[in-house]
């Protein structure tokens, strides 16, 4: 029921239409989440160049594009302007997610696009947002408390200087266990035993950045943070997982660019690069 089709921003006789990117966190939730729920209309992948692709395609060249994602194989530095261009008459943003129902209406942002998939899902399997009011607070509160993880990660990442490292990853650590605080004591998922929203929500950033930070920084997001590491191992252990990721050298390259803050001199990465703590 999943298809990937060429990049084209119009709206098919196919009831949902996802227009998604697989370097994208943001994108994987939602992808995820029509994988894990199957709605029984079934999904049209379509493929957008993210800003950090356009930027090495631009600044550096199409290789180490294409080396991560293969989808991009034979295109031209301009076809994926044109691509990117294109989709921009769709979601002005630029950014995906975007889903587009068979009526054409369009869905924008993960969370929200990723909550639709779970409520057109089949009728027949367990929904991802509970029943139960209580447990859909919870949810709630793990996803809002995650995202207060990503800003001092991403900082982390991208920052040139040295000295701060260290009250980087203090900070990191700190969010990281106030969001800890939130799950459930055992797992091995947000809320227990049960998959929810909150899982999809925190799997596809977890994987991305433990081998992001870990490789161009020398800091191991999930070292000391067991609940967090049960979470990610049992999400990558679904089916449904099964094709939405790339390899750890793969995901070590995309985020070359964020290592070196977008900087490029002479057609190369010209930033701190790689470092230890």
């Amino acid at each position: 029921r999943f298809q990937n089709l060429s990049p084209s921003p119009r709206v098919s006789a196919m009831p949902l239409e996802l227009w998604t990117n697989i370097i994208c966190p943001f994108a994987h939730r939602t992808l995820l989440a029509a994988k894990i729920r199957n709605p029984p209309e079934g999904v049209v992948e379509h493929h957008i160049p993210l800003t950090l692709e356009l930027t090495a395609a631009n600044k550096v060249s199409m290789d180490p594009v294409v080396k991560v994602n293969s989808v991009w194989a034979g295109k031209s530095v301009e076809e994926l302007n044109s691509i990117k261009d294109k989709y921009k008459e769709l979601n002005p943003s630029g950014e995906v997610p975007t889903v587009v129902t068979a009526k054409g209406e369009a869905i924008f942002e993960s969370e929200i696009s990723a909550e639709f998939m779970d409520a057109i899902g089949d009728p027949a399997g367990e929904r991802l947002v509970p029943a139960d009011p209580v447990e859909v607070a919870k949810m709630r509160l793990v996803m809002k408390r995650f995202g207060d993880t990503l800003g001092p990660c991403y900082q982390l990442l991208t920052n040139q200087d040295p000295a701060k490292d260290q009250e980087l990853v203090t900070g990191i650590k700190a969010a990281m266990d106030k969001w800890a605080q939130s799950l459930a004591p055992t797992g091995p998922y947000c809320l227990g035993d049960r998959l929810t929203l909150a899982d999809v929500h925190v799997a596809p950033f977890l994987h991305r950045l433990q081998i992001a930070l870990r490789y161009w920084r020398g800091f191991d997001l999930l070292e000391g943070q067991a609940r967090a590491a049960e979470i990610a191992a049992a999400v990558k252990a679904l089916p449904a997982w099964s094709g939405t990721d790339l390899s750890q050298d793969q995901w070590e390259l995309v985020y070359e660019g964020y290592a070196n803050q977008l900087k490029v001199e002479d057609g190369k990465w010209a930033g701190r690069g790689k470092s230890s703590l």
